[in-house]
């Protein structure tokens, strides 16, 4: 089941260039230890949710040279590695700063904008390791992808586990083309004897219908280690999506019950 959504805490504020003093000086050190942060993270591949948020502060500072206004969002995440779409942020005119306080904002802005853009690029090709490593195949049910149900396994040869979720996709605002997929983790340990088949029937969640049975198999591989919540699951995530998405054109969103 999907988890409540919560607000999300940014590790920078979005309108942290506005706060006292405004310094250059200041903001420069307020920057670059977000910076370092937000690299330390993606050199060992954590990619999210500092990958989403960097995107965000990039978009303010270039909405701040060019309309001098900030853009901000209400967004409710119930993931740690949600987007943030272009219609889930709203404009608000930048506050006004004294006429001494408008130059070290500038340079602020000016810095920030090249020192921002390369700790987006490292993002960026952490990202794309990542995603280039992960590979999703299905295994069974081609015939019911639409239905938005389904399951994944992960076999981690290194210590012998199996993991195995149920995947639930759902159209969001009733649009096909705008879905989220939910993960339920059911299975996580190394099994005796158990076929995939035996496990995934003896811990889904959707016992109360033999229907689980017609549902898709996924299983995903990578030939390397990455950060399960921060980069692995994300990846796992979008390559399903593209994967049903290219196959379908789109999900139909059923409920549990119109899968009997």
């Amino acid at each position: 089941m999907p988890r409540k959504s919560k607000n999300k805490t940014f590790k920078l504020d979005p309108q942290w260039m506005f706060k006292e003093p405004i310094d250059f000086e200041y903001n420069k050190y307020t920057l670059l230890d977000y910076l370092q942060k937000c690299e330390k993270n993606f050199d060992s591949f954590q990619i999210y949710p500092d990958f989403v948020e960097l995107s965000l502060h990039l978009a303010n500072i270039q909405s701040l040279l060019k309309e001098n206004t900030l853009l901000l969002t209400h967004k409710k995440f119930e993931d740690i590695d949600d987007e943030i779409l272009l219609k889930e942020l709203y404009p608000k005119k930048a506050p006004e700063v004294k006429n001494e306080e408008k130059t070290e904002l500038m340079k602020t802005l000016k810095y920030s904008t090249t020192k921002m853009f390369d700790t987006f690029n490292l993002g960026r090709s952490a990202w794309s390791v990542v995603f280039d490593n992960v590979t999703v195949s299905l295994k069974k049910n081609k015939n019911q992808l639409e239905s938005g149900f389904g399951f994944v396994c992960y076999h981690d040869k290194e210590n012998g586990k199996i993991m195995i979720w149920e995947y639930r996709i759902k159209n969001q605002n009733n649009d096909q083309y705008q879905s989220k997929t939910y993960f339920n983790l059911i299975y996580d340990s190394t099994p005796e004897s158990k076929t995939l088949n035996g496990l995934i029937s003896e811990f889904t969640s959707w016992k109360e219908s033999l229907s689980f049975k017609k549902f898709p198999v996924f299983e995903v591989k990578t030939h390397q280690r990455f950060p399960m919540k921060e980069a692995f699951v994300p990846m796992m995530r979008r390559k399903i999506m593209n994967y049903i998405l290219q196959e379908t054109g789109g999900v139909k969103s059923l409920s549990f019950d119109e899968t009997k």
